[in-house]
């Protein structure tokens, strides 16, 4: 379980700095940013493709809000944790 929870960690850090490659370029609409995923070959975790609905809720999600370059350092107690 420790290590599943590390692998979605490391997913979600380097997903988090996909987006803001992509917002540091002028893409900040989350359809933009689905296409550009597409467009890059860029998946969900379960190996899907992006829509605007799904950048939305990754987004929305504690943890992609803690990795965020403006977000507090640390683990929040979110309660997924």
């Amino acid at each position: 379980m420790a290590q599943r929870r590390q692998d979605i960690e490391a997913f979600v850090r380097q997903l988090v700095a996909k987006v803001e490659a992509a917002e540091a370029a002028g893409i900040a609409a989350p359809q933009a940013i689905a296409e550009h995923f597409n467009a890059k070959g860029v998946t969900t975790r379960k190996g899907r493709r992006w829509t605007g609905a799904t950048v939305v809720k990754f987004l929305g999600s504690p943890g992609a809000k803690r990795c965020r370059s403006g977000a507090k350092d640390g683990p929040q107690g979110d309660a997924d944790e």
